[in-house]
């Protein structure tokens, strides 16, 4: 009985833990950004900006991965998409870049150390 009391009780503080800590979705980024008030609001959103970042340089490597394929082609027939893939890099990585700094600014306004 003991240890079901124990599970339950921390199950349900994990649960807790995890609804404060939360990262807004996409959709509910711009209302948590006209409201944030506490610092907490300002860290998710810092996190939410965080996790954007790693994504669009994700999708940064992948174009550079692509536009190499399309250059090491025997013939190279393609060098506009080759240009395609480094163009849509090269803003993919400076959309990271600018979420990072959301994050940061974020960061700040929560009053956490920036990275």
């Amino acid at each position: 009985m003991k240890s079901r009391l124990g599970i339950l009780i921390i199950s349900l503080s994990l649960a807790t833990l995890a609804a404060c800590s939360s990262v807004p979705t996409a959709s509910e980024i711009p209302a948590s950004i006209a409201n944030a008030s506490t610092p907490a609001d300002h860290q998710k959103i810092a996190d939410y900006f965080t996790q954007k970042a790693a994504s669009y340089e994700s999708e940064a490597a992948q174009h550079e991965k692509m536009a190499a394929s399309y250059a090491g082609r025997p013939k190279f027939d393609l060098p506009a998409m080759a240009a395609h893939c480094r163009s849509l890099r090269d803003q993919f990585t400076n959309a990271a870049k600018e979420a990072r700094q959301l994050a940061d600014a974020h960061r700040q306004l929560a009053g956490t150390p920036v990275k």
